[in-house]
């Protein structure tokens, strides 16, 4: 276990972070807006649902890589 969060630790960085919470921030308010604006509710909810599990994941991966890595 420790081997694997070592080798996170090298590949996710503050810049890695920023690109899957940037993404995430992208996902949960700029897609779920078009989504809305083409009458498209349900994949409004999935947009809103991925954005908010990629803002989550990436900043919980980066605690979890700065405090065991």
């Amino acid at each position: 276990m420790n081997g694997m969060i070592g080798y996170l630790g090298l590949i996710y960085t503050n810049y890695t972070m920023l690109l899957v919470v940037g993404s995430g921030l992208i996902a949960y308010f700029l897609d779920y807006k078009n989504m809305l604006k083409e009458n498209a509710q349900k994949e409004a909810k999935i947009s809103r649902f991925i954005g908010l599990t990629y803002i989550l994941s990436g900043i919980l991966l980066y605690i979890l890589v700065m405090f065991l890595g």
